[in-house]
């Protein structure tokens, strides 16, 4: 007597995530495993909320100290082109929001354009607006679609997916345009209180995958005391980074997650470049 089974079908959507995977898995990719204190940040964020009143969100922080700390080097976004590399000034960042598509929770892409021009406000309510309304940095947004009979010919036929796929990764420009110039995903909205490091299969130069966020004993002047601290993965193009390199910029980061956010007196932004392209290494 045969077992009963369901038989599903592999959707077109995750044929879609092998053929993206297995371009992305031909890059020599290295990985910094990170934990980084973010001691007081909910409640600094949910301070700075009421005092202007506007929506943010942890991960829309974590966003903008990461594009603030690509701004300060733009080389950390080098994409090759034959025997040059191509530095764009502006930090488009990919990521993904989930929407509902259907009565379903679906996982879109989703580039946010020159977000090292932009404040901590100003992505949270982005990445806010890109989950529950339209944008023509959504895969299925209306401009999108307006070559919808294109997409699904290129999506469906496997060849054509994968010719697509090929043309983009090597065109720096082309990759841009659909891509961004750098990643970021959050994992830890999913996972708070539990220690997670999410290795990410990147075609970017340089990614960051936010993990577990969690609480835990550390020893402060001496005492035993309570830290939040987030789990992060950086994935780097060895290609077209190197580690001290890559080091500076987790430096960066680190040094900019601890300003916190000042309504009084919000942070300029250039400054704060300078600052640190300007400090010693």
């Amino acid at each position: 007597m045969m077992d009963k089974h369901l038989v599903l079908p592999f959707s077109l959507e995750r044929k879609q995530i092998v053929d993206f995977l297995s371009f992305a898995k031909s890059k020599h990719t290295a990985y910094a495993i990170l934990e980084l204190d973010i001691t007081g940040m909910r409640s600094n964020i949910r301070a700075a909320s009421r005092k202007a009143k506007r929506h943010t969100s942890l991960t829309g922080y974590l966003l903008y100290c990461f594009a603030q700390a690509v701004s300060a080097d733009k080389m950390i976004q080098a994409y090759r082109k034959g025997n040059k590399l191509i530095v764009f000034n502006d930090v488009d960042v990919s990521t993904m929001v989930e929407r509902t598509i259907k009565g379903s929770l679906v996982p879109v892409s989703y580039v946010l354009r020159k977000a090292n021009l932009k404040s901590f406000f100003e992505i949270s309510e982005e990445i806010q607006a890109a989950k529950n309304g339209t944008s023509s940095e959504l895969m299925d947004s209306p401009e999108m679609m307006k070559h919808q009979k294109l997409i699904r010919l290129v999506k469906r036929v496997g060849f054509l997916r994968r010719w697509f796929l090929k043309r983009m990764f090597k065109n720096p420009f082309t990759k841009k345009k659909f891509n961004g110039t750098v990643g970021f995903s959050s994992m830890g909205m999913f996972s708070y209180n539990t220690a997670a490091w999410v290795i990410p299969i990147t075609p970017q130069v340089l990614t960051a995958m936010v993990g577990g966020i969690r609480e835990i004993p550390a020893i402060v002047d001496g005492e035993i005391v309570r830290r939040e601290v987030v789990d992060m993965t950086i994935a780097m193009d060895h290609d077209i980074l190197d580690g001290a390199q890559t080091a500076r910029f987790i430096e960066r980061l680190r040094k900019i997650l601890l300003q916190g956010i000042d309504v009084e007196q919000p942070s300029n932004q250039e400054e704060m470049v300078m600052e640190l392209n300007t400090a010693p290494h």
